[in-house]
């Protein structure tokens, strides 16, 4: 935090200036040990920067952090000592990352290693990330470590891509015929309605249920726009509370197909996960604490909090896998053979490039599905509201009297 002050000096005179510090009592010692009496003192006012307004549209992406680790590599690949490294890498990107890069350069510059300053800003630098950097620096292979960090987690956020992909699409067209039959049945079916009044025939059952529809959406607009906007809000609130989320996860998981596609994206990933961190000689307890701590889903964070359990109490990986239903038994056979024969990284990868296939195969299958099946759906909703309507047109014109 800054403190602007007006201090006085030995000799007298008056000072104005700002003294950074985590307290306005620190920042008081400060000035003392400088020389100086203090005559007023507070904390600087300004406005908050866009990415902590923000965080959701302006803060650190997971592309920041690849792009960012593959550059330093290269720079400490070209002999660049790691401070000069970090002081360029921090004239570019995003201005959020840039902050934090700043911060880290100050701690370098107090004594810090690398990870440890990295560790103070675990949203944006998960501890999974600055375990490894941990483990680079122990075996003096840094700029390794940063490209296979970057490798991994490119890859990691292609699969993460796929899945939300294989929700986006749907989600977009369920929202367009919503919007549609919205527009129609506030605006459209109102507007033929006084049509239908001057004429006073009898109109059949369907249409006069479509007009009573209509007439609802038309004088009640406000009051649903309102509504959606304000459920909307409410579920998002929702979805932060850590039941809320669990909850939602686990409804995302029972999703016919869809879910399928989520849960095996999210396979992929947490084997990925592991097969890294073990091949960097993390601990399988800590590990699996780390690959916990990184799944998105909080159905299976809990679940490998449970297989963590299990192998902390004696159990073997694969069984751990294996007690919990969440987990494929093909899956906890593929771990029990790497575990038998010495190699379980290279089955973990394994395990995660076979998942990455099926999941994008459930992906095909969800596009390949939905796709006509909400076409189709869109289409009747849409065309049974204009026959009714036409309909009652043509009904109304044919009884009126020739001339």
């Amino acid at each position: 935090m800054e403190f602007r002050y007006v201090a006085s000096t030995a000799e007298g005179g008056l000072i104005k200036g700002v003294v950074e510090a985590d307290s306005e009592t620190v920042a008081e010692e400060i000035l003392w040990k400088s020389g100086f009496t203090i005559v007023d003192l507070k904390k600087s006012l300004k406005l908050p920067a866009l990415h902590e307004m923000l965080p959701s549209l302006f803060g650190v992406k997971r592309h920041d952090v690849i792009v960012f680790s593959r550059n330093l590599a290269s720079l400490l690949d070209a002999g660049i000592p790691i401070f000069r490294a970090l002081t360029i890498q921090g004239r570019f990107g995003r201005a959020s990352f840039r902050a934090v890069l700043r911060e880290v350069i100050k701690d370098l510059e107090r004594g810090m290693r690398f990870s440890e300053a990295c560790a103070k800003y675990p949203k944006v630098l998960p501890n999974f990330y600055v375990f490894l950097l941990r483990t680079g620096e122990e075996v003096g292979n840094l700029s390794g470590v940063l490209k296979d960090i970057a490798t991994h987690m490119e890859r990691d956020e292609a699969t993460a891509k796929k899945v939300k992909g294989s929700l986006a699409y749907p989600a977009f067209v369920m929202l367009l015929a919503v919007g549609a039959v919205f527009i129609m049945l506030t605006f459209v079916v109102p507007a033929i309605t006084s049509m239908f009044k001057e004429f006073g025939s009898k109109l059949p059952p369907l249409t006069r249920g479509l007009i009573a529809v209509g007439n609802f959406f038309s004088g009640n607009f406000m009051y649903m726009l309102l509504g959606v906007i304000l459920i909307v809000i409410l579920f998002v609130l929702y979805t932060r509370t850590p039941s809320g989320k669990k909850n939602v996860d686990r409804y995302k998981l029972k999703i016919p197909v869809i879910g399928s596609a989520i849960l095996k994206g999210n396979l992929a990933r947490f084997t990925r996960n592991m097969g890294m961190l073990v091949g960097a000689g993390v601990s399988l307890f800590d590990a699996l604490k780390l690959a916990s701590e990184t799944t998105d889903n909080l159905v299976l964070a809990d679940a490998v909090a449970n297989v963590r359990t299990g192998v902390g109490d004696g159990k073997l990986f694969s069984q751990a896998v294996a007690a919990d239903s969440i987990f494929p038994s093909l899956m906890s056979e593929m771990i029990g053979v790497g575990e038998e024969s010495g190699s379980l990284e290279s089955h973990l990868l394994k395990v995660s490039a076979f998942y990455e296939d099926e999941a994008e195969r459930a992906i095909s299958q969800v596009t390949g599905m939905l796709t006509p099946a909400l076409t189709i759906g869109v289409g009747a909703i849409i065309g049974l509201i204009a026959v009714t309507l036409f309909s009652s047109i043509y009904s109304l014109v044919g009884a009126l009297p020739n001339t």
